[in-house]
């Protein structure tokens, strides 16, 4: 299946706001950055190049779109989506405040988003990028509703 991934790096005119959009690869449990000949399309800012990939994936693989927008006082923004071999997205976190936070999605694939932070350098920027599962009560078989 066939999912449209984007590269960019734009600059508003006052130069106060930058967007940068990066995509990614899961293949093998091994992150390959998108790279190479794409078609140019219009950037969100006034200032800089955007690039639209149409990428077909095997089956097994992931697809990972990063958004990160610095607005007013340096503050950064954004979010991380991870598509599957169908180019149905399957997992998003938002990035506010210093902090990643779960939005939708299967969360059993966060692995990724850790591994894509990682490899971009966001870990030492981050004050919270890892989730462990809620520990909550266990149920046994017998007591679970029918």
């Amino acid at each position: 299946m066939v999912v449209k991934l984007v590269i960019e790096a734009s600059r508003s005119q006052s130069g106060v706001h930058v967007e940068r959009k990066l995509a990614f690869i899961v293949s093998g449990g091994g992150l390959i950055e998108v790279r190479g000949g794409g078609e140019p399309i219009k950037t969100t800012y006034s200032r800089g190049e955007a690039w639209l990939y149409n990428v077909n994936l095997k089956p097994g693989e992931l697809a990972v779109q990063v958004r990160l927008v610095r607005g007013l006082k340096g503050r950064v923004r954004g979010y991380i989506a991870v598509y599957d071999s169908n180019g149905v997205e399957v997992y998003r976190v938002v990035i506010r405040k210093l902090k990643i936070r779960p939005s939708r999605g299967d969360r059993g694939y966060h692995w990724v988003v850790e591994r894509v932070v990682e490899k971009l350098g966001l870990h030492k920027y981050l004050k919270r990028y890892k989730f462990e599962e809620k520990r909550g009560r266990q149920v046994k078989p017998s007591q679970a509703k029918r």
